[in-house]
């Protein structure tokens, strides 16, 4: 055992990349962890497209179904589609390869509402749930798991899912321990009550993921960073964007249908929104606040200045020099 997997029973069922990922069989629906780049498995995918590409080269058919919380990065989604790996595909990608055989019909996709797929599992739409791989950043002694950079769809893969394999990434930060806000009180209907969550801040949940720990038949550990970049510097068009709606935010403020911390913001990835938020606190805005898919960068810094006073986000995307500086 070790901080990282300090659960005697997960630790007994270590085993190479290799040997979890010959558990998983041809036909199998797999749900893996990852959101924008970010808390992805990043051993078994690989392994997996090399064990595919060896049942091809025997004349053998052997393709898995992918669902996943949003994009991944090239170790995931790469590397499957290019050893012919997917059969189907959900909710979101932006990998090359594999936009390029779902274009060619070679692969089915869904383009779901990243929102409605944990959703759409519970009532049975997307069918049975196989095995989930989910990237953990520890396993605490009483087998519950430290979420990594990205929780996403995992909650839901791991209650549903026949059989669990987890990734134990060493490279991601031991210091997100306490940082999730994981919650365990929904309900199918009629049950279904509402979800008392009314501010970006409130925490309704638990900072932790649980799993059913006779479903865990693998456990691998890995050392290797979530594959990010740093987005261009502002250029002078997404500058001139960020001052089009500092102008508008000013305005409602004058008109009395905002205050002066606005309402929480939602941002998307790129330059533009980081211009945008490097243009909020620019104008001197203080205070602000944020429910949104992903955090990055941009945010990480506002965060820190005071521009922002708090996050909520399903994926905390941060480049190298950005998980340095957290």
């Amino acid at each position: 055992m070790s901080d990282r997997i300090a659960h005697a029973g997960l630790a007994a069922r270590r085993m190479t990349a290799a040997q979890a990922a010959a558990l998983i069989q041809p036909g199998m629906a797999v749900g893996m962890s990852g959101f924008t780049g970010a808390g992805y498995p990043k051993a078994i995918p690989l392994a997996l497209a090399g064990r595919i590409t060896a049942a091809h080269d025997r004349g053998e058919q052997f393709a898995v179904r992918i669902l996943t919380g949003a994009s991944t990065a090239p170790e995931l989604d790469g590397a499957l589609a290019r050893a012919g790996g997917i059969e189907f595909r959900l909710p979101y990608q932006s990998d090359p390869e594999l936009r390029a055989r779902i274009n060619s019909g070679e692969i089915e996709y869904m383009d779901i509402h990243l929102g409605h797929v944990a959703q759409y599992t519970w009532f049975g739409f997307l069918g049975r749930m196989d095995v989930a791989v989910v990237e953990v950043a520890a396993i605490l002694p009483d087998g519950r798991l430290v979420p990594s950079t990205s929780v996403g769809n995992n909650k839901t893969w791991l209650d549903l899912a026949d059989k669990v394999i987890l990734e134990v990434n060493h490279r991601q930060p031991r210091g997100v321990e306490g940082m999730h806000d994981v919650y365990y009180g929904t309900a199918l209907p009629p049950q279904r009550r509402p979800i008392p969550l009314t501010h970006p801040g409130d925490r309704i949940g638990e900072p932790y993921l649980k799993v059913d720990l006779d479903k865990v038949i693998a456990v691998v550990e890995t050392d290797a960073p979530d594959r990010l970049g740093r987005f261009a510097p502002v250029d002078d068009t997404s500058r001139a964007i960020a001052g089009h709606l500092v102008e508008f935010f000013r305005h409602e403020i004058r008109a009395g249908r905002l205050g002066p911390n606005l309402l929480p913001l939602q941002s998307g990835v790129g330059n533009v929104a980081n211009a945008v938020l490097a243009g909020l606190r620019e104008a001197g805005f203080r205070g602000l606040t944020a429910f949104t898919e992903v955090i990055q960068d941009g945010m990480l810094e506002l965060i820190g200045d005071g521009t922002i006073e708090v996050a909520s986000a399903s994926s905390f995307a941060l480049s190298p020099e950005g998980v340095e500086e957290f």
